[in-house]
C-alpha cells in the first residue's frame, strides 16, 4: 500500500496491516453480535486487499496490470482500516465510555466522511487528484445531483430530525396522512420505521414525514386522555349514569386516578343522551385493552343499576303475552329466588311465608371477573348468595376463601350492623342475589319470635371466624349472644 509505505516504509506498512487484520479478526471474536456483524465487513476487505496484493506482485512491476491493481488494492486497504478504526472508536471505546448509543443518521455521516478521507488519501498517495476529478465531472455531477435530489431532501429532513428531536425511538405516534399509528422502532439518514399494532413495520421517508403533522402520544410524557361515548334511554338520570360510568373507571385497571376520570353529558340524539367518558392512562401500547375492558365494566355497573344501553329507534311489533304465560315466567323467576333464600343457613329458621317474601323482594347482580363486590371496612346492609360463579375472599391482600355457587357472604355486617371484615372479589364472571336491609327488617318484624334463633346461628358463625385461643366460660358465651340478639334487634326495630 503506497500510502503506508510513504509514511512507515515498506516493511512496517506490511506489518501494519498484518497487524489490523488480526486484530479486526481478534475483536470479532471478542465482541458482541452486533459489533461482530460490522467486522466481517472489514475481513472481508481484508482478504481483499491481501488477494489484490498477491496478484499484482505475481505480474510485472512495471506493468500498467501491476499499477492497476496495486492501487485497487491500496484504496480496498484505506476502506478496511477506517472501517476498522470507526468500530472500535464508536461501537466499542464510545459505548464503552458510559455513553448512550449514536443515533444512526450522525452514524453514517461520520462513517461517510471517515470513508472519504482514507480514499481520497489512497487517491492522492497514488497520484491522483480528487479536486480534478470532480472539476472535470461538472456534467456527471450534474446528473447525479438531480438523480440523488429526493435522497438529498431525505438527507436534510433527516439532520433537521435529529436536530430538533420531536421523536425518539420508542415514541408512539400518530401521523394525519395515511391515518398511521404505532411505536417508532427507528431513525436514519433516509427514513423514519414505524410499528403498528400489527407488528408490521411501515417506512416513512423523511421528507414526507417532516411535510406532515403528526400526534406524540409520548410526549411530554406521564399520561394522555382517552375517550368513550355511549348512549344511555332519556328516562334515566344523569347522575345515575355518572356514578356507575366513575365507579367503572375505578375498577379497571389501566385507568389512573390523577388525572382523574370525569364523565360529561354530551348530547341529546335520537335514541336517548349521549354521555363522553373521559379518562386517563400512561400506556399507550395497552389503549385498546383498557378501552375494551373499561366498557365491559361500565356494562356491568348499568346492568345491576337496571340501566340499558340505548338503541337506535326503529319501528317494532309487539305480541302481547298472556297472563298465563307470564305467570309461569314470574313463577320460574321466585322458584330460583326462593333456592338462593334456602342456600342461606341463618334464614333457615323463618317460616315459609317469609322466605317467599325475601325471595319477591331482592335482586340479582351480575359481576364480571376482577370486579370487587364488597371492601373491608365499608359499611354493609346486605347479604348475598352465589349462583352462578365464584368469588374470592380476601383480607390485606392475603386469600381467605373461594366461595361457589349456593354459598353466603356478607350476612355478618347486615345482621350485626359492623362494618365488612374482607374484601369479596369476582374470581369469574359471578352472578350474585341480594337481599337488602329493608326487606329484611319486614321479613323479622312479621317475625319477632325467629329474632333469637337468627342471632344465635349469627353468634356461632361469629366465633368460626374469629376462633379464640383460650377457652370462654358459657356466661360469656351467653353474653355474647345476649350482645347479637340486642344488636339485631336494635338494627331491625325488635321490642
Amino acid at each position: 500500500m503506497w500510502i503506508l509505505e510513504r509514511w512507515f516504509g515498506q516493511s512496517a506498512a506490511a506489518s501494519l496491516l498484518v497487524a489490523a487484520g488480526v486484530l479486526t479478526v481478534a475483536l470479532t471474536i471478542a465482541t458482541p453480535s452486533p459489533i461482530r456483524k460490522r467486522l466481517r465487513a472489514a475481513i472481508a476487505l481484508f482478504v481483499l486487499y491481501f488477494a489484490l496484493e498477491v496478484c499484482a506482485y505475481a505480474l510485472e512491476q512495471p506493468s500498467r496490470a501491476f499499477v492497476v491493481l496495486d492501487g485497487a488494492a491500496s484504496v480496498v486497504a484505506s476502506i478496511a482500516l477506517a472501517r476498522t478504526m470507526f468500530v472500535v472508536l464508536v461501537d466499542i471505546a464510545w459505548e464503552r465510555a458510559g455513553r448512550a448509543p449514536m443515533n444512526q443518521l450522525v452514524r453514517d455521516v461520520l462513517q461517510a466522511a471517515l470513508f472519504s478521507f482514507a480514499i481520497f488519501g489512497a487517491l492522492h498517495a497514488l497520484g491522483v487528484r480528487p479536486v480534478s476529478l470532480l472539476a472535470t465531472g461538472t456534467v456527471l455531477t450534474a446528473i447525479v445531483g438531480l438523480a440523488l435530489q429526493e435522497t438529498l431532501g431525505n438527507l436534510a429532513a433527516g439532520a433537521a430530525i435529529q436536530l430538533e428531536r420531536p421523536i425518539e425511538p420508542g415514541d408512539w405516534v400518530r401521523m394525519e396522512a395515511g391515518d398511521v399509528i404505532g411505536r417508532v422502532v427507528s431513525t436514519n439518514w433516509r427514513s423514519v420505521t414505524i410499528e403498528g399494532d400489527d407488528r408490521l413495520h411501515v417506512v416513512v421517508p423523511n421528507s414526507q414525514f417532516s411535510r406532515n403533522s403528526f400526534i406524540n402520544y409520548s410526549r411530554p410524557g406521564g399520561a394522555f386522555r382517552r375517550n368513550v361515548y355511549f348512549v344511555v334511554p332519556f328516562d334515566v338520570p344523569p347522575s345515575r349514569v355518572h356514578e356507575a360510568a366513575l365507579a367503572a373507571c375505578g375498577d379497571t385497571v389501566g385507568v389512573l386516578a390523577e388525572p382523574a376520570p370525569s364523565i360529561v353529558t354530551a348530547a341529546f340524539v335520537d335514541s336517548g343522551v349521549q354521555y363522553w367518558l373521559r379518562y386517563f392512562i400512561n400506556d399507550f401500547a395497552s389503549r385498546d385493552r383498557c378501552g375494551g375492558e373499561l366498557l365491559t365494566r361500565v356494562w356491568y355497573h348499568l346492568n345491576r343499576r337496571k340501566i340499558e344501553i340505548a338503541i337506535p329507534i326503529r319501528k317494532q311489533f309487539v305480541v302481547p303475552m298472556d297472563a298465563s304465560a307470564r305467570a309461569a315466567i314470574d313463577e320460574s323467576v321466585i322458584r330460583d329466588r326462593r333456592a338462593a333464600i334456602d342456600a342461606i343457613d341463618v334464614l333457615q329458621p323463618l317460616p315459609e311465608s317469609a322466605r317467599d317474601e325475601l325471595a319477591r323482594r331482592g335482586r340479582r347482580l351480575l359481576f364480571a371477573a376482577g370486579e370487587t363486590i364488597l371492601r373491608a371496612g365499608a359499611p354493609g346492609r346486605e347479604l348475598y348468595v352465589v349462583r352462578r360463579g365464584e368469588v374470592i375472599v380476601r383480607r390485606d391482600g392475603r386469600e381467605l376463601d373461594r366461595l361457589g355457587p349456593s354459598e353466603v357472604f356478607g350476612e355478618l355486617a347486615l345482621l350485626t350492623g359492623n362494618p365488612r371484615h374482607a374484601d369479596v372479589v369476582a374470581a369469574v364472571e359471578t352472578e350474585v342475589f341480594e337481599i337488602g336491609e329493608a326487606a329484611f327488617r319486614d321479613t323479622l318484624g312479621n317475625e319477632p319470635v325467629v329474632a333469637e334463633r337468627i342471632s344465635a346461628l349469627v353468634t356461632a358463625r361469629s366465633r368460626a371466624l374469629a376462633p379464640q385461643t383460650q377457652p370462654v366460660a358459657t356466661s360469656a358465651n351467653n353474653g355474647a349472644e345476649h350482645g347479637v340478639l340486642a344488636r339485631v334487634r336494635e338494627l331491625f326495630g325488635l321490642t
